[in-house]
């Protein structure tokens, strides 16, 4: 065989292994959440996971009144939240407290209280502060009633879900539905957001490290996350894509060789 010839081939079977190999890493890379963190970045500080959400209307919020007398308590607060039986979502919607499209709540004995674009602490504040109108020496508790996030697309267990505390992060909101598939887009990924103007649309990066002090780690109630999938998917490796591939390369392959010969 001609020595020429052979070290062409070996070339040219040596530059499809290599492309092989280069995609492999590239898609790997992609992988990969919050890229070079350093030890200097162990400190990150992120302030937006202070209270920062508003109220807005279809919000349901949990409202507790607590005194020692108890005629007050039966005032204010329903059985199921005086017992102290499990409380989910649908407890919480019935029970609870909905913001209405004007933006404000019925209370017994108070009547209409405003509390759109306001946050819990403040109105923790008018809520005790109406009370003591009529009542004294009474305590106060106002919570999100269902703190819901849907998560779509290419994770592993897509659906919506309830937290019960005020601070969720995307990363959470991602852990509970399973991590995104292979296929999903984790450079890409999109945040649905209700505001007092409108939908808001974001984009997020999780191979950012840098995420780790954006606004966006934490979520608000009602978001929508999105996950979009990568155009690899319509060539999911089964048998019958690794033999197109695979006739493709070897196709190739004989392609470049007789062009070699000439």
């Amino acid at each position: 065989m001609n020595m020429r010839l052979f070290s062409s081939k070996k070339w040219v079977y040596g530059m499809v292994v290599l492309s092989f190999f280069l995609a492999s890493c590239t898609s790997q890379k992609k992988m990969i959440y919050l890229q070079h963190l350093a030890a200097s970045d162990s400190l990150i500080q992120n302030t937006y996971g202070q209270e920062t959400y508003k109220v807005q209307p279809g919000d349901v919020l949990f409202i507790r009144v607590s005194s020692m007398n108890k005629d007050i308590n039966e005032i204010f607060n329903t059985n199921d939240f005086v017992s102290g039986s499990y409380i989910n979502e649908i407890s919480l919607y019935y029970n609870g407290y909905l913001v209405n499209d004007s933006g404000t709540i019925e209370m017994p004995v108070l009547g209409k209280v405003d509390v759109v674009n306001k946050t819990l602490n403040e109105i923790q504040v008018i809520v005790l502060n109406k009370i003591k109108e009529y009542f004294k020496e009474v305590y106060v508790t106002v919570k999100y009633g269902g703190y819901k996030v849907t998560v779509l697309g290419e994770v592993r267990n897509p659906g919506i879900f309830y937290y019960y505390n005020n601070k969720v992060t995307l990363l959470e909101a991602l852990g509970h539905a399973g991590d995104l598939t292979e296929y999903g887009n984790r450079e890409n990924i999109l945040l649905l957001r209700n505001s007092s103007k409108g939908i808001i649309s974001q984009r997020i990066n999780l191979l950012d490290k840098d995420l780790l002090k954006s606004p966006l780690l934490y979520l608000q109630p009602n978001d929508i996350i999105y996950i979009e999938p990568v155009m690899t998917k319509s060539w999911k490796m089964n048998s019958a894509n690794v033999s197109i591939i695979l006739s493709s390369v070897s196709t190739l392959i004989l392609v470049i060789t007789f062009l070699l010969k000439l």
